[in-house]
């Protein structure tokens, strides 16, 4: 018994332990009972770890779904929103074939007439352009001035 306990010096130490609360059977009782309080406080907190993952585990489906539901929900939303404004603002159809000309333009047989055509007329369009910037920056220039009699009227 001696060697098998020499070989074990942790089973030695055991022996030891028991050895001196046999001797000291208050400090015994007192060591034990903090031990058990402690082990105590230990599974309770496993088992309180342990219940908490559980329940998100469990939660996991369900919040997937709600999260599914709200989606689904959103989008639909949209899409009546979308539906319910073009019945209630119809778009004007667009795509109506236009009715031919009441005098017919005549037919280019020469394609180089027809590009001069369009870039004389896309200079005159140009031109318009031009006239009518600067009499929108004229415009401008005029309220600008305006507002600052204004501001020297009332400082």
């Amino acid at each position: 018994m001696n060697d098998w306990i020499t070989q074990h010096p942790a089973i030695f130490r055991i022996v030891q332990v028991l050895a001196w609360g046999s001797n000291h059977p208050i400090i015994s009782l007192v060591i034990l009972l903090f031990t058990i309080a402690i082990a105590s406080s230990i599974i309770k907190a496993i088992v309180r770890l342990i219940e908490t993952a559980s329940w998100s585990i469990l939660q996991v489906p369900f919040k997937l779904l709600f999260a599914l539901i709200k989606v689904s929900f959103v989008s639909f939303t949209k899409v009546s929103n979308i539906a319910l404004k073009k019945l209630a603002f119809p778009q004007p159809v667009n795509n109506l074939p236009a009715l031919p000309p009441a005098t017919p333009q005549p037919i280019y047989k020469d394609k180089q007439q027809r590009l001069t055509e369009i870039t004389l007329r896309l200079e005159a369009i140009q031109i318009e352009q031009k006239q009518l910037l600067q009499e929108a920056t004229e415009l401008l220039a005029t309220d600008a001035i305006e507002m600052k009699k204004q501001d020297v009227n009332l400082g």
